[in-house]
């Protein structure tokens, strides 16, 4: 049933898009059309390890946790305009929010995977929220914190190939939620192969599907 409800939505989508696209051209307001990208394979860097509220984290060899927010969540929302963290000194609590990421106009409440404090914090994106999209696990990383307790903050952490079957079970999730939240206000937000949403998808949904997206993914 979702594959049929995903398909007619796509449909709908394409054909919705092109009678836009015709009256803005007649319109003068629309140049080069855009091209539509589907999620990028799973591509997880070894030892680093995934939680659930789609935060990862790697131990570094001082002993401190550098920390950011998984591809699922960058391609969901199509990259990162601005982000807001915490300042060095502070402390940060597991499954509260870390940081907050803007794009195009709504922010996302990214969770702490740890407890600990802010040893350091990158300043590269907070003036350039690209590098969270472009380099997800490397240059795109948030904050460093040193945790209070190391052990109890990794317990419940994904690592290897158990990561990688998550990260692809939740890609899944994302576009089962995605098929039933889209219509009528993101059709189009899944390919019609059900297996991978369309980047960007989740800043078409509406405020209260939005919202959802944050409990269900992040919360």
């Amino acid at each position: 049933m979702t594959v049929f409800l995903v398909i007619a939505a796509l449909l709908v989508f394409v054909a919705v898009q092109a009678i836009r696209i015709q009256m803005a051209r007649r319109s003068g307001e629309v140049g080069e059309v855009q091209p539509v990208h589907a999620f990028t394979d799973i591509r997880l860097p070894q030892g680093l390890f995934l939680g659930d509220r789609h935060s990862w984290a790697r131990l570094t060899s001082l002993g401190e946790l550098k920390v950011g927010m998984d591809e699922l969540l960058t391609q969901a929302i199509g990259g990162v305009d601005t982000v807001d963290l915490p300042e060095v000194g502070d402390r940060v609590v597991a499954g509260e929010t870390l940081a907050t990421v803007w794009r195009g106009g709504r922010s996302l409440n990214i969770a702490s995977p740890v407890t600990g404090t802010v040893v350091t914090h990158n300043s590269a994106v907070e003036r350039d929220g690209s590098a969270i999209e472009e380099d997800t696990y490397g240059s795109g990383w948030l904050v460093s914190v040193w945790p209070e307790d190391l052990g109890e903050s990794l317990k419940s952490y994904r690592v290897g190939a158990k990561s990688v079957a998550w990260m692809r079970s939740e890609t899944q999730r994302l576009c089962d939620f995605l098929a039933v939240e889209s219509a009528p206000n993101a059709l189009g937000a899944v390919l019609a192969d059900g297996a991978h949403p369309i980047v960007g998808a989740a800043l078409a949904l509406d405020d209260k599907a939005w919202d959802e997206f944050q409990k269900k993914f992040i919360s």
